[in-house]
């Protein structure tokens, strides 16, 4: 007894009735937030299958898959190609256990239920155990699978699908399963690419976020436990001075820990932004190519750490070189993480070979068939409201002609060496990229001659701000290219610099911009 009331280990009765009710209101609010979390888990793993089925499903060649037609074709080239593909993407996704391809069945009485392999994955020792056991094998071409307790895989043969949750496919394991098809040029599915992800990999992720969860529930309970058992203590120190003094020196204490927590999550946030930073600087072009008929320099300024801008400049052949510069709209970490996107559509299409048939090929000498198949590329991908600029341009080397299309990018500027002045490329510009399904574009021809000079940007540039909300503006930019389009491509591209800093003044930087300038040779 103290004080006329019950206690046990220095808590009241009433206070322990008071830890009970609020270790259960919390009990409950992290079971709602488990079961919440586990159904968005779920839903991860298969947009995780669905999305990496629509990546193998985009480096697949319709060709291929068409020219395969029976066991006759095992060792022809289309399948061993196939089948090498898929390996590599079964290998370089922990996550993946089986990637294969199916077409409908082609017996006669075969309904859309009736599926048949087509090209699986290799066969492979999963377990190492040195044996290759059946469900290590691959699936021999023509065996029949039926899809009647499946309709998402064939929901597939329209649209990417993904198994709502894990289910039995023996002799395999319990598998959650994405699907993507594969289409031809003429927009029909000649198959359908299937990813498997074993329930064992669910079980592990649900697994984490239930200890986790767990973890949380049982630190926030003590740390109740602590915050009222203190709240109780400080009650009473108010009785004294010396009580008091030690409260406050408790509370200094865990304040200045909690400073110092704050201090080194703050230092790793720093470095893993610069971290980023890097990774994201390394998309751009370190070196330019045919310098002995193009010159190029170039400058790129975040608002952030981070940005959206991006552009490179590669060689296609002995006689084309292309380029791009493009503007995620928006700034910061998301305008990043969209231009890495683009940047892997962009590498797709280089990486797909030219004149490959299929919805995602295109050939990089024609801007207009690239900016197309990029766009189809990502209008599926981008968060909605989200779009790119771009602006793509080949430069015909034996011609001195660039050919070039924009989505929805600023025209280019040209100075006219023999002429002696500047000219706006006037490009028409056209739907940004990511926005609109099945966009065409238009393809100009611009000619050039030997010391003209071609300068491209982002609106970054021509938006800079000063103090008085005063734009740089396209028409300062105009004056100053001409001023020094006799400079080489550097020291243009300096002065630029120079011009938009003293008009920002002390004003900051509120639009991440780029300069691209090119002297023809």
């Amino acid at each position: 007894m103290t004080g006329g009331k019950l206690t046990v280990f220095g808590i009241t009765r009433r206070q322990g009735m008071g830890l009970f009710l609020a270790s259960l209101i919390i009990l409950l609010l992290f079971s709602f937030l488990y079961f919440n979390a586990r159904r968005s888990v779920l839903n991860e793993i298969r947009n995780q299958a669905k999305g990496i089925a629509i990546a193998v499903a985009t480096g697949l060649g319709a060709s291929d898959l068409e020219a395969v037609r029976g066991p006759e074709d095992i060792d022809s080239e289309p399948y061993q190609r196939i089948q090498t593909y898929l390996g590599h993407a079964e290998e370089a996704i922990s996550d993946v256990r089986y990637v294969y391809t199916m077409r409908r069945s082609s017996a006669t009485d075969a309904t859309e239920s009736d599926y048949e392999y087509l090209v699986d994955g290799p066969e492979r020792d999963i377990n190492g155990d040195g044996i290759i056991d059946r469900e290590e094998q691959s699936e021999t071409l023509g065996n029949p699978y039926s899809a009647a307790e499946l309709p998402e895989l064939i929901q597939a043969w329209h649209r990417p699908a993904a198994d709502l949750d894990v289910s039995p496919d023996p002799p395999y394991p319990d598998l959650m399963s994405g699907y993507a098809p594969v289409r031809n040029a003429r927009g029909q599915t000649v198959a359908i690419v299937g990813v498997d992800i074993t329930a064992a990999t669910v079980r592990a992720k649900l697994l984490t976020l239930r200890i986790v969860i767990a973890a949380v529930w049982i630190v926030l309970t003590l740390l109740m436990i602590m915050v009222v058992h203190l709240y109780y203590r400080a009650q009473e120190a108010l009785e004294t001075n010396r009580a008091l003094s030690a409260e406050l020196a408790s509370r200094n204490e865990m304040l200045r820990a909690a400073n110092v927590e704050l201090a080194h999550n703050n230092e790793q946030f720093v470095r893993e932004m610069k971290l980023a930073q890097s990774v994201q600087l390394g998309f751009l072009p370190k070196s330019f190519p045919r310098q002995d008929k193009i010159v190029f320099d170039r400058y790129y300024l975040t608002c952030e750490m981070l940005g959206g801008d991006l552009f490179d400049v590669f060689t296609l052949d002995n006689d084309h070189v292309g380029m791009y510069m493009a503007d995620v709209a928006g700034h910061g970490v998301s305008a990043a993480l969209i231009s890495g996107l683009l940047k892997m559509a962009v590498n797709s299409v280089r990486d797909n070979p030219a004149g490959d048939a299929g919805p995602l090929s295109a050939r990089l000498t024609q801007p207009d068939k690239t900016l197309s198949t990029i766009n189809d590329m990502l209008v599926k991908e981008l968060p909605e409201y989200e779009f790119i600029t771009m602006i793509y341009a080949v430069l015909d080397i034996p011609t001195c002609t660039f050919h070039i299309s924009s989505a929805g990018h600023l025209s280019p500027l040209k100075y006219d060496a023999v002429a002696r002045r500047v000219v706006s490329w006037e490009i028409p510009t056209e739907t940004a990229l990511g926005l609109v399904e099945k966009c065409t574009y238009t393809t100009v021809e611009r000619a050039v001659a030997p010391g003209d000079k071609i300068l491209f940007f982002t609106d970054g540039l021509v938006e800079a701000m000063n103090e008085r909300g005063e734009e740089f503006g396209e028409e300062v930019l105009f004056k100053l290219f001409e001023q020094q389009a006799s400079q080489p491509p550097a020291q243009i591209i300096s002065v630029l610099k120079q011009s938009v800093e003293q008009h920002r003044g002390a004003e900051k930087v509120s639009d991440d911009y780029s300069i691209l300038v090119a002297e023809i040779r």
